[in-house]
């Protein structure tokens, strides 16, 4: 089967998506499609498989499967990407998009595309989980925020499987260590459920923001330094917190999806 696909990065946290406003597929098991499709070196390589669908209560509907296969809830990057890539397809500078965690609304900025991630919950504070003490956040997905003074050892890596699937847990969550710069920066490590290591990710971002904020240790607006670039959050006075950044398509292609096939 021949696929047509779209490559999007943002920050590095890249994507394959399927814009099935334009091509029409017979149903088929997506999971398996994500594994092969976004496998390094065999398929084209991404952390995650966005699937663009019309949808009469939205200007698009996006369903998003991690790169083993999983759905994700909700991705930040993956929102924006294909919230520029409808912005392209429209002419239109503000978009509604539909989630597994409910309407997200996006708009155009000079060279940043700006979502709206909705408003945070902070689950559980100071929550111990093996030598830490970290913030428990959902934001349409679960993340595990540690604070620390330094990130040269690369906590991420050698903690983050274990946080992510901890029995600590209800369910698998994305583990991130974050050092404070100033009130209005941070820096931070990212561990993504499914994916494992990653260069961004837009929700892990607004959420350790989050809860820097509820600590007292962070301002309302504060640039994020992810290992592929960096993202801005702004907590507005209604409590929803905005994601700020930059996307880029990579290419475009066609795949030739061997279904029968096992790597």
């Amino acid at each position: 089967m021949l696929i047509p696909f779209i490559k999007m990065q943002a920050q590095g946290n890249d994507f394959v998506i399927l814009d099935l406003f334009e091509q029409k597929m017979a149903e088929m098991d997506y999971p398996r499609l994500a594994i092969d499709i976004c496998k390094p070196h065999f398929g084209v390589a991404a952390d995650g498989l966005v699937l663009l669908f019309p949808h009469p209560g939205a200007d698009a509907r996006m369903t998003i499967y991690n790169n083993d296969g999983s759905l994700a809830e909700m991705c930040g990057s993956a929102l924006r990407c294909v919230s520029a890539l409808m912005m392209q397809k429209t002419g239109r500078d503000e978009l509604n998009i539909l989630t597994d965690s409910g309407l997200k609304q996006a708009k155009k900025e000079k060279d940043a595309i700006v979502v709206n991630l909705g408003i945070a919950k902070l689950l559980r504070k100071s929550f111990p989980v093996e030598q830490f003490r970290g913030d428990l956040v959902d934001i349409g997905n679960p993340h595990y925020v540690v604070f620390v003074d330094s990130l040269d050892d690369d906590p991420h890596l050698k903690y983050g499987s274990v946080l992510e699937h901890h029995p600590a847990f209800e369910k698998p969550v994305n583990a991130h260590f974050v050092k404070v710069l100033e009130p209005g920066r941070i820096q931070m490590k990212i561990w993504e459920h499914a994916c494992g290591a990653t260069l961004a990710c837009g929700t892990g971002a607004a959420s350790s923001v989050y809860a820097g904020i509820r600590r007292g240790l962070l301002d309302a607006h504060v640039q994020v330094d992810v290992p592929g670039g960096d993202l801005h959050i702004v907590l507005q006075a209604d409590e929803s917190l905005l994601l700020s950044g930059t996307v880029a398509e990579s290419f475009r292609g066609i795949y030739p999806w061997k279904t029968s096939a096992s790597i």
